[in-house]
């Protein structure tokens, strides 16, 4: 019965995503989803790297950034599409994230949050001082809109189905990671690296490995803005974006995938409907995010389990976070 629920449930959600386009009020609204997606990607990225392995990373907007601009330059100057475009952004994001992780590796703490923050303003300083690749603070324009088998899809509600492919591939990829030895590696490390160390993880791979991942997220959800917005400048690089993405995982749920679906859903849209109180858009955003990080420090998912454990309920997508330690056997004395 469980099964049969789950299965009507994905069923729902499916058909609900493949005809949104159709139903949606206007092609703004669909613009919306469109970068709520790309922020789920960031925010998948981030849950690998913080959430499952506890490396604290606030250079998003450079992998980011990484990503926009590889699918910029080669677009403008070379003609490549975003099929070229995309998996050689991913590595070069992927790249910078395992470039960005090797100081970490020094620091812990706060400190390894400072760290982050410094390598993604000196990548933002190359970026703009360096003129002759991507045009400084004027930055890049006119990028061509995707085309598929000669159709263009020039449109947001064309645009709305790659998006989707891409988180629904993006999910399935972290998922099968967590299940993996390489997320049970993360888990151990998160909890308890000296321990992890004692059981034959090699923590130092696999914390390059997680920032890495992370890079290759945001590397695609930086080739897919370039795309859809068809400009991209500096501003990508701001901190308010890392600071954004880091938020939405914080509110959804961290240590948890479904957690960055949930918050990367609600939190843009939620801005977006502040807007129209404008002035005060700030201070309901902020205390919106005080509530939620104060009574709920799980997330949105983590309120879900307790309600689950209080009143017996059993949610169809219900997944437990990682907060349990790992066991440790104990070994044979002779």
């Amino acid at each position: 019965m469980k099964n049969t629920t789950k299965v009507i449930l994905i069923g729902i959600v499916a058909v609900v995503l493949i005809a949104y386009p159709l139903i949606a009020p206007n092609r703004y609204t669909v613009h919306i989803v469109n970068m709520a997606g790309i922020w789920i990607l960031m925010s998948l990225g981030l849950n690998l790297a913080m959430g499952y392995c506890g490396q604290i990373n606030l250079a998003l907007g450079a992998f980011w950034g990484v990503g926009a601009y590889t699918a910029a330059i080669l677009n403008t100057r070379f003609g490549a599409p975003i099929w070229i475009n995309m998996p050689i952004g991913m590595i070069l994001a992927g790249i910078t994230g395992a470039l960005i992780a090797l100081p970490m590796l020094k620091v812990r703490s706060h400190y390894l949050a400072l760290v982050t923050i410094g390598l993604a303003e000196t990548i933002n300083i190359i970026m703009v001082n360096e003129i002759w690749l991507t045009e400084g603070p004027l930055g890049i324009s006119a990028i061509e809109m995707p085309n598929l088998f000669g159709i263009p899809i020039d449109g947001a509600e064309r645009f709305f189905y790659i998006v989707l492919v891409c988180v629904v591939i993006g999910f399935l990829i972290a998922r099968q990671i967590v299940n993996h030895r390489i997320g049970r590696a993360f888990v151990a490390i998160r909890d308890d690296e000296v321990a992890a160390r004692a059981m034959g993880v090699n923590v130092a791979f696999y914390q390059v490995l997680a920032n890495a991942i992370a890079g290759v997220y945001c590397g695609v959800a930086g080739v897919l803005y370039a795309h859809m917005s068809t400009y991209i400048s500096p501003d990508i690089f701001e901190f308010k974006n890392a600071l954004f993405v880091l938020t939405m995982t914080m509110v959804g749920g961290m240590g948890s995938l479904a957690g960055s679906l949930v918050g990367g859903l609600a939190l843009p849209l939620t801005q977006e409907w502040l807007r129209a109180i404008k002035s005060w858009q700030l201070v309901g955003f902020g205390l919106a995010i005080m509530v939620v990080v104060l009574f709920m420090p799980g997330g949105v998912v983590g309120l879900t389990q307790k309600i689950e454990q209080a009143g017996g309920i059993r949610w169809p997508w219900a997944r437990k976070q990682t907060k349990a330690k790992p066991k440790v056997e104990e070994p044979n004395v002779a």
